[in-house]
């Protein structure tokens, strides 16, 4: 499991979806969106994250990966 040591929120979005294979989705421009959205929530890095990963186009880049 990563240990996050970072405090920059946009760092903690980007690790997790790294971790889930989605890195390729992170961009500056839905990231604010998505903050602004989510603002309110608990743990607002994972809440931006779910949201890049809920409105993916494409799959994780795990998918084609057999475990």
């Amino acid at each position: 499991m990563y240990k996050n040591t970072t405090s920059k929120t946009s760092d903690k979005v980007l690790n997790i979806l790294h971790e889930n294979g989605f890195s390729h989705l992170f961009n500056w421009e839905d990231y604010r969106f998505y903050k602004k959205q989510v603002a309110d929530a608990f743990n607002l890095a994972f809440e931006i994250a779910q949201q890049f990963i809920n409105n993916a186009d494409s799959p994780s880049d795990y998918e084609e990966y057999i475990f």
